[in-house]
């Protein structure tokens, strides 16, 4: 994978987050966009605090195919498959501590095999519960504007 040079300053993640949020359409659900946008803020944080801890580098992201999100809880728990330039496909997981994604909020950032669609995850994973969904176009929206 790429080696991770951080491009973008933390508060960036969450000013176009901010930003959408401010011009979004009524009834857009903002669950995974919230998500998309804490969790790659989180993974720039841990690789400033410890180099290459993620191998994913922002900029490589070509696009977000699918998600998964506990929308029951109070706080977030989700997962991304992303499409990277290069055309391989990662599996992006995080969890928050507390609304705020507090210091024991992590990440995770594995490849999904060649030929996949879906990442190899244990039988009772949380994404077999809330189930996946595609086509947010909103999360596309976010990646070019943070770009």
């Amino acid at each position: 994978m790429d080696q991770h040079v951080s491009e973008q300053s933390p508060v960036r993640y969450r000013s176009v987050l901010l930003e959408m949020r401010r011009d979004a359409p009524p009834g857009l659900n903002m669950l995974y966009l919230s998500g998309l946008a804490e969790t790659l803020a989180l993974i720039d944080r841990e690789n400033a605090q410890e180099p290459r801890s993620h191998d994913l580098n922002v900029r490589a992201i070509a696009r977000v195919l699918r998600a998964w999100g506990d929308f029951e809880g109070d706080t977030w728990a989700g997962g991304f498959v992303m499409e990277l330039l290069d055309g391989r496909r990662v599996y992006v997981e995080s969890y928050a501590d507390g609304p705020d994604w507090g210091p024991d909020s992590c990440a995770s950032v594995v490849a999904v095999p060649i030929g996949s669609t879906l990442p190899k995850l244990p039988r009772n994973h949380d994404s077999a519960l809330y189930g996946w969904v595609e086509d947010l176009s909103e999360l596309g929206d976010y990646l070019r504007r943070l770009a």
